[in-house]
């Protein structure tokens, strides 16, 4: 699987000459010049989503009531990977992998506030439940550094991980979990104590391969029954968790080389049916969560790489895959097992994020320079828009199904 640290290098040879784009259509300092002619800046935070593009500053914003891009924020930041926002949506936080930083950007006046100093390649970034912290990734180091939302600061770090991917917590905040992609464990984290107190891993040593630069866990997402899920790569298995107690449950062979179990999203009268993407042998399976045993249900083709899995309230029975290499959606009946459309968007998808109503799926097209929105109950592309930054890599909406790669 090509690695995200191929992308960093070559950015960072890009930004010998300074930190910004250097192409002819680099974004000024004043955000409010980069609206396109007879829009206006919505005063409804919540209804937006944010864009971050790989290979270019900017901070793309789109109006999702308008449907409408309302500003093109120049961060200054390079190989931005991730958006993160504040518990009131004012305060938006933008990794920049490349320099070692989170740009801050204020979402009212849409301008930049200011950057936190985050060492070690800061890339992923989770808001912890009392919103009062963040936790970001810092996979160069193998650690994870928590910052303060108010005061903008980091305030801690926590050391034993081996390429931390993400974090997730338990609804009420007490634990975390990191998946390691680079290990075989997933990491438990007293939020209270601040202190890593279990690892988490396969039973059978022999599953555990060390040939493969990003052979462990991407994500461990937990459902809203309280059952964490974590496909591990190099094995081929999804093992799940009590999420509260940390009692590791069971292992559930998938296909080969699965990316994440796609189990946490804000849409809580879903069933429980969990999407895992297989890289290695182009499949997906099913996961059948509600029953007293995880069991997969259906295995379906699949796509070499496919990043990331969305879901919406509107249509309980689907799931949207977002295929790279094929360069579509498909739109999975979890219920049936079976594929029932695929949705053409003109490239390849890498991340998506499902607005928090169920109607919409932004989804970016990278290698374009693209991002779509999709109409669910219709399963049309609703709007394009083009020249979004140079890759567009992740996008983030408030109380949004949000994820990264």
């Amino acid at each position: 699987m090509p690695t995200k640290h191929s992308l960093y290098a070559l950015l960072l040879g890009l930004s010998a000459c300074g930190s910004h784009a250097s192409d002819s259509s680099e974004p000024s300092d004043d955000a409010a010049s980069q609206l396109p002619a007879g829009t206006s800046i919505s005063s409804n935070l919540e209804r937006r989503a944010y864009v971050v593009s790989e290979r270019s500053e900017e901070l793309t914003v789109i109006d999702l009531d308008k449907l409408e891009i309302v500003a093109k924020v120049p961060t200054g930041g390079v190989g931005n990977h991730m958006v993160e926002l504040s518990g009131d949506f004012r305060k938006v936080f933008v990794t920049s992998a490349a320099t070692d930083e989170i740009i801050t950007v204020d979402a009212e006046s849409l301008k930049v506030a200011g950057s936190i100093p985050v060492t070690g390649h800061p890339s992923h970034l989770t808001l912890t439940p009392d919103e009062r912290l963040i936790a970001v990734m810092a996979e160069d180091t193998n650690e994870v550094a928590f910052v303060d939302v108010r005061d903008e600061k980091e305030t801690h770090r926590l050391q034993g991980f081996s390429t931390p991917h993400f974090m997730r917590f338990t609804p009420d905040g007490n634990y975390g979990y990191v998946a390691n992609i680079g290990g075989d464990t997933i990491s438990r984290v007293d939020m209270r104590e601040m202190k890593v107190i279990d690892q988490i891993g396969l039973d059978n040593p022999a599953d555990l391969l060390d040939d493969q630069e990003e052979g462990g866990f991407a994500d461990a997402q937990i459902a809203h029954d309280g059952t964490l899920y974590a496909a591990h790569h190099a094995s081929g298995k999804v093992i799940t968790i009590n999420a509260m107690t940390g009692a590791k449950q069971t292992e559930l062979p998938v296909g080969k080389g699965p990316w994440v179990a796609f189990a946490e999203h804000p849409f809580r009268s879903l069933e429980l049916r969990h999407v895992v993407p297989n890289f290695g042998d182009q499949t997906i399976s099913v996961i059948a969560g509600q029953t007293k045993k995880p069991e997969v249900t259906a295995t379906l083709p699949g796509d070499e790489e496919a990043y990331g899995v969305n879901y919406s309230s509107l249509e309980p029975d689907l799931a949207f895959v977002m295929n790279r290499v094929r360069q579509d959606v498909a739109v999975v009946d979890t219920r049936r097992g079976e594929i029932v459309e695929r949705i053409d968007v003109g490239g390849n998808t890498e991340t998506a994020s499902t607005t928090p109503d169920g109607r919409y799926i932004v989804a970016t097209v990278s290698n374009r320079n693209r991002v779509v929105v999709i109409d669910v109950p219709t399963r049309k592309v609703k709007k394009v828009f083009d020249n979004v930054g140079k890759y567009p890599w992740s996008v983030v909406i408030p109380k949004g199904q949000n994820y990264c790669h």
